[in-house]
This record gives C-alpha cells, sequence and structure tokens, in this order.
C-alpha cells in the first residue's frame, strides 16, 4: 500500500475553528499525564490559540487532516527571541507510529531555519520518547526547565 503524501500547509484564518477543534482532542490526550479543566459548556479550556497563532500548520495525510502545529517566533520559557518555537505538536492517534509526525517536524524546521528550542513536559513520557528520537539528528542541547509551575525539558539546536 502506498502511504500518501505528507505535508505540512500553512492554516488560513478560516481554518483557525478546525484547529481550535483538533486542540479538544489535544488536551483530551494530555489529560493522561496533566489537568485540564473542563467550561461549563464541556470543553476543555484553552487561552493560547490566539497567542501562538502566528505560524499555524495543519498536518495533512493526502487530502485528510492527521494533525496540526503551531510554531511561533520566541520562546516562552527562555524569553529567547528571535527563536522559533513549537508551541504546540498534535498528530491524530489513527496516525501515528508510521513517521507522519517525524516528516512533519522535519518540514517545519526546514521551514524555519535557524535557532529552536523545543520544550516537553516531564509528565509526557510519550513526547518525551518521541522528541528525542525524532530530533536526535539535529544534536540538540537538552537541560531540564522549571516554568509556569511543571517540569520540562527544554531542547536547544539550530536548523538549517
Amino acid at each position: 500500500m502506498i502511504q500518501p503524501a505528507i505535508r505540512l500547509i500553512p492554516a488560513r484564518p478560516d481554518q483557525k475553528p478546525v484547529i481550535a477543534n483538533l486542540i479538544q482532542l489535544y488536551l483530551h490526550d494530555m489529560t493522561e499525564f496533566m489537568p485540564f479543566p473542563v467550561g461549563a459548556d464541556g470543553r476543555y479550556a484553552y487561552d493560547f490559540l490566539d497567542r501562538f497563532w502566528r505560524f499555524p500548520y495543519l498536518i495533512m495525510s493526502g487530502e485528510e487532516i492527521a494533525g496540526f502545529a503551531l510554531v511561533i517566533d520566541d520562546c516562552p520559557l527562555t524569553g529567547r527571541a528571535p527563536c522559533w518555537f513549537m508551541a504546540e505538536f498534535f498528530v491524530l492517534k489513527a496516525y501515528r507510529g508510521r513517521g507522519l509526525a517525524r516528516s512533519a517536524v522535519r518540514q517545519a524546521l526546514k521551514t524555519h531555519p535557524g535557532q529552536w528550542h523545543i520544550a516537553v513536559p516531564h509528565a509526557n513520557k510519550a513526547a518525551q520518547a518521541f522528541w528525542s528520537k525524532v530530533l536526535s539528528l539535529q544534536g540538540p542541547i537538552s537541560r531540564d526547565i522549571y516554568f509556569d509551575g511543571d517540569d520540562w525539558l527544554l531542547h536547544q539546536f539550530v536548523a538549517s
């Protein structure tokens, strides 16, 4: 079976509600290891979409939405700017384990060359393993950092 092409496409402003919907699935997955409050409307509270809507992307598998990435041009954990930062990255469970996420990350790094910071909460063991594996070719300098009440692993590297 031929795998559909994986594409990281810039999200248009009218696709912001699509990413807002995907964020609900993202937060649902993350409640396994981090608490997120559910509002009276039954949705997870997420107040960062406007702040992180600088370089938004949909991850596509063929013509199907497989996830999203929100890239910003400064690091909220360290205050470094300019610096690319993967503010949010999510692939739907049905698309995991097939190299799709790795391809999307490579495309993001190629699209935004320069200094990068990627941070992962210590509590998210699956994401820790994913980012360590995907970034191994980048030769990141990784260190622990405490931010906003949580312990994170911060990966610093330069993408060209």
